[in-house]
């Protein structure tokens, strides 16, 4: 299963059967795990600054999500491509 959807103006969200992405530009900002998934209840957050629109984007939707549920992790875009298989730019 893959959804990908407009969330809000230059934001998208990929849906697979494991994790929700949070893209900003095209680049994976915030990657909420599934219950169901080996990282289940996890939050992988991009954490390389691209650009203050990118971030108010990223810190728009955590905000959005309950801390007691989740466990937030900062992550390299080469974690996050090797979690999720989305490719990740490394610079602007």
């Amino acid at each position: 299963m893959l959804s990908v959807t407009q969330y809000k103006a230059n934001q998208t969200l990929v849906q697979t059967a494991e994790f929700t992405a949070l893209l900003s530009y095209g680049v994976p900002q915030v990657i909420v795990m599934h219950t169901n998934s080996k990282l289940g209840n996890t939050v992988l957050h991009n954490n390389l600054w691209y650009s203050n629109t990118t971030n108010q984007h990223k810190k728009a939707f955590l905000r959005t999500l309950c801390e007691e549920s989740y466990t937030f992790i900062p992550a390299t875009p080469a974690e996050i491509q090797n979690v999720t298989g989305l490719e990740v730019k490394t610079t602007c």
